[in-house]
């Protein structure tokens, strides 16, 4: 009797899998609720669509939190997972976009742009992370990041007026889409080997040391996967889009992409990292390429991005470069993540805590900015805390995060990561890691120097800005989080552990 054509393990759903979609089917469904309410014309759509959409993120947050203690299901005939590392992440990129909402209803009041696809069009962006990070199977991944990335485009492009966000989404596009199809050539290379495009079947392979693992096929598929990733990323040499990108997207769309994009980017990057066998089962000429290529990637990344901050005056070519260089450190622990006694729990952290201080800087910045975001160079900045004292603290909890300064998130998340290197045995790039990390010190500081020690300086946008009641508590639950795990660590690192631990 011929096999049918449809596997029957996608007719049948349990109730654990009903359960473990809860997340997924949330978002979704307040996604088409935002998209019928963007229409009705009882009452004005920004409202409804924001509130509609912000409660639908907290919705799914807390969903992604009940279910992330809970045992592993596997999804759509083990094409994708619930663990918890996925819910996890889950928490993390709703929580991104929930923040993103906050800051974003007067930032678009003021830019003329009050438009409610705006919002939906973050909440799509949000499943398409959740989907790609919760995804085993390489097709999957693809259709889940081109969900996410069309949304990144049009948002990029938002501001419809302005030269700069056009061109901006334009280069976005180009070079995303070849990025995306040099990650679908390798998963074609991969399944040509291997015969498939499931990233555990593939480990199997990998495992049982199949003669396919050593073909220079298998090789080149994984490259290129590894390869679309590197892009995804914004690793040298693969970094160009980033700064234009991030300079002409909207404040809080430039917020929303160096957290929950580089988030999904870098979780998705290390299920199939460890899915390729990296560290597990790999040949080792093919795990010393890989070493040997990720270690310049990362050097390469950090010193560039660290010196080319240095001479930007624009704060969002400032954090653009600021990212690119956090990226070189997430490398490091990508690299070292086997040999060292936590794993990848630090990469987790460190993703988790770059999020808080990268948004809650993004969030102040929007905050200050006025139109077409004009007043984000750093002679605007000048007297910030005479005018505004509590954007300024808040602020410099920021910088000092990202500097890498205790008792901050960015302390505890850079000291888990370079420790993990030292017990890898990586100590030079640990050397070169530290010394990247003293070179960030100048351009954060010098944030400071400009809100505290200078005199404001006349007509500066900054001067009548008022603070919504939304980008506060935005600004106020970064600088809780950021806080709370610099002076606390324990539970995020324990969570990070289990999460790393289910992978």
């Amino acid at each position: 009797m011929d096999s049918p054509i449809i596997n029957p393990e996608f007719l049948t759903i349990s109730p654990e899998q009903i359960r473990a979609l809860t997340p997924y089917l949330v978002v979704f469904g307040g996604a088409l609720l935002a998209i019928v309410l963007s229409v009705l014309r009882v009452v004005q759509p920004k409202w409804p669509v924001f509130i509609a959409v912000l409660l639908t993120a907290l919705a799914g947050a807390a969903a992604s939190q009940m279910l992330a203690p809970e045992a592993e299901v596997s999804l759509f005939g083990g094409m994708m997972v619930s663990d918890t590392y996925s819910n996890i992440f889950n928490i993390l990129f709703l929580m991104s976009a929930a923040f993103t909402l906050l800051v974003s209803f007067k930032y678009l009041d003021t830019e003329r742009m009050q438009h409610p696809e705006y919002y939906v069009l973050v909440l799509l962006s949000a499943l398409g992370m959740m989907l790609m990070t919760s995804a085993i199977d390489l097709i999957v991944i693809f259709i889940a990041l081109e969900t996410l990335s069309l949304g990144v485009y049009v948002l990029v492009g938002f501001r419809r007026a302005d030269r700069r966000s056009n061109e901006a989404a334009v280069k976005y596009f180009i070079l995303g889409s070849a990025a995306s199809a040099i990650f679908l050539y390798g998963t074609a290379l991969l399944y040509g080997a291997s015969g498939s495009v499931r990233i555990d079947q593939i480990l199997s392979l990998v495992h049982s040391g199949g003669a396919e693992v050593s073909t220079p096929l298998f090789a080149l598929g994984a490259w290129l996967v590894i390869l679309g990733f590197l892009f995804k990323v914004a690793s040298v040499p693969f970094h160009m889009w980033m700064p234009d990108v991030y300079e002409g997207a909207p404040v809080p769309v430039t917020g929303f992409m160096t957290t929950g994009l580089k988030a999904a980017a870098f979780a998705t990057f290390l299920r199939v990292f460890l899915g390729l066998g990296y560290g597990s089962g790999l040949t080792a000429v093919i795990q010393s390429h890989i070493h040997d290529v990720l270690w310049v990637c990362a050097v390469l990344t950090m010193v560039i991005g660290n010196v080319v901050a240095l001479t930007q005056t624009n704060l969002k070519r400032m954090l653009a470069y600021s990212s690119i260089a956090h990226t070189g450190y997430l490398l490091v622990g990508m690299i070292t993540g086997t040999a060292s006694a936590d794993g990848y729990a630090s990469v987790v952290l460190y993703l988790v805590a770059y999020a808080a201080m990268n948004l809650g800087a993004f969030a102040v910045l929007s905050i200050l900015a006025t139109k077409d975001d004009v007043g984000l160079n750093l002679q605007d900045l000048s007297g910030l805390s005479r005018k505004h004292p509590l954007l300024a603290l808040a602020m410099a909890v920021f910088l000092f995060s990202m500097a890498g300064v205790p008792p901050t998130a960015g302390f505890v998340a850079k000291y888990q990561l370079f420790y993990g290197a030292v017990q890898a045995g990586e100590i030079p790039l640990v050397v070169i890691s530290v010394l990247c990390s003293a070179i960030s010190v100048y351009y954060y500081l010098r944030v400071l120097v400009f809100m505290y020690m200078r005199e404001p300086v006349a007509g500066a946008g900054s001067d009548k800005r008022s603070v919504s009641p939304w980008a506060a508590i935005a600004v106020l639950g970064m600088v809780f989080a950021t806080l709370q795990m610099g002076v606390i660590p324990a539970k995020m690192i324990s969570a990070a552990r289990r999460a790393v631990a289910s992978l």
